[in-house]
């Protein structure tokens, strides 16, 4: 479960990397425009065309491993409700039941 958490962790640093430079990128961009215009900002347009190229197959990525680990989860909850029937069925019911307890004080 640790290692989960730190994949996890680890994925959503990447993340905040890879947003961090597309926003660099796109504030070189905004400079480029005030100052000049032609050749600096066309290199300036594909810089940030990469980065957001880079960004988007990054988020894909991850959410590829995101439904990978999720459909692992989902098989692990499977497996563990099929070992112990009953206590699955007692710890569903005392979740609804406090469900119940809270949607009736409303």
């Amino acid at each position: 479960m640790k290692s989960e958490t730190a994949a996890a962790t680890g994925n959503e640093e990447s993340l905040k990397r890879s947003v961090e430079h597309v926003k660099e990128a796109a504030e070189t961009l905004l400079r480029t425009t005030v100052d000049e215009t032609g050749e600096e900002w066309s290199k300036a347009r594909h810089a940030l065309g990469g980065k957001a190229r880079a960004l988007r197959s990054s988020l894909s990525e991850h959410a590829h491993d995101f439904a990978k680990d999720a459909r692992e989860m989902g098989g692990e909850g499977q497996r563990l409700v099929r070992q112990h029937p009953w206590t699955s069925i007692g710890i569903g019911a005392a979740l609804g039941l406090v469900a119940g307890l809270l949607v009736r004080r409303r």
